[in-house]
């Protein structure tokens, strides 16, 4: 009797109750499809579903057709993937500005790492590999780097950044590899600060990577663009915290902190700089972090005008 494959249904249902469809992909089918393909056929299925709503019933069926065609090409099974093939997918997915995709492979990723983990201890191995826990680490940091960028799931990606921060705990606080990840991590919980309106924290934290960034460059070990976004995320931070601060009509502001913090976020802003323009439009920056911070800077440096003008009205 022949082996059943296994496979997996997605049903897709359109809004307004106008109909839907469903796929069903063979698990391990084509496994050695390459990472550019890959990608592709995501593009192309997503491509296909935002077509779908727009277009009338004929064009639809034409659509239909593409995309079943595009199936009996190359059906895939992300679940059959090693490691390593999700780590770079969901890296190429992250620097293309797909940061849904790149969520879905992280949790999977962790999901991955924590079996493996479950499984020594449930053997009584206590030798787990320090690489295993550098990649659990920073997988947790990256889910919540990520639910920072789409502004959802704010407090669980608190709840696992600072898990990452005290797994980070048992490793040599003096090593440049652990000052990068601890930088990363006081990074993103700056950022999950920002997203809840929290700025003393954010500032707090980002503080604390910006130290971090220090070390790292007396080390000549500083990435570049991480430096950047760190202060631009700082000097954010320090800006907005000087807003909430002349807008809070419950207490009275302590001026001259205000005008100190704005000199600071000033100063973070110029770090933030490049040195000369980009040879291309911001918006179709190939790095999209530095592209993030420039922005970050530019929406910290109006907040900024918006605070002097209300310190100038006061004095009026």
């Amino acid at each position: 009797m022949e082996e059943k494959k296994s496979s997996r249904r997605h049903f897709f249902v359109f809004p307004g109750k106008t109909g839907g469809f469903s796929i069903e992909l063979e698990n391990g089918c084509f496994p050695d499809i390459e990472y550019d393909e890959l990608y592709s056929i995501g593009k192309v299925i997503n491509d296909f579903l935002v077509s779908i709503l727009l277009e009338n019933c004929e064009m639809r069926e034409n659509y239909v057709t593409v995309f079943q065609s595009v199936l009996k090409d190359a059906a895939l099974s992300v679940e059959d993937k090693d490691l390593d093939s999700l780590l770079k997918y969901s890296n190429r997915a992250f620097r293309k500005g797909d940061y849904h995709t790149s969520l879905f492979l992280s949790k999977l990723i962790l999901a991955r790492l924590n079996a493996v983990i479950d499984k020594k201890i449930e053997n009584n191995d206590r030798l787990i590999d320090k690489e295993i826990i550098h990649l659990q680490i920073s997988t947790l940091n990256f889910i919540g780097y990520l639910f920072s960028k789409l502004n959802t799931n704010i407090d669980y990606g608190l709840k696992l950044t600072t898990i990452a921060d005290k797994l980070l705990n048992e490793f040599d606080e003096n090593s440049n590899e652990t000052i990068s990840m601890r930088s990363a991590i006081f990074d993103t919980l700056g950022c999950l600060y920002i997203q809840k309106n929290e700025f003393g924290l954010a500032i707090t934290s980002l503080t604390k990577a910006h130290e971090c960034d220090r070390q790292l460059l007396a080390h000549d070990q500083l990435d570049e663009i991480s430096y950047r976004l760190t202060c631009s995320n700082l000097g954010y931070a320090l800006a907005q915290h000087c807003l909430h601060q002349l807008n809070d009509e419950q207490h009275t502001p302590n001026i001259q902190e205000i005008e100190d913090n704005l000199k600071k976020a000033s100063t973070f802003f110029m770090m933030v700089r490049v040195d000369k323009s980009p040879v291309v439009p911001e918006k179709h920056l190939k790095d999209l972090e530095l592209a993030a911070a420039i922005k970050r800077m530019k929406n910290g440096l109006a907040v900024c005008d918006e605070v002097k003008k209300k310190l100038q009205q006061r004095f009026i």
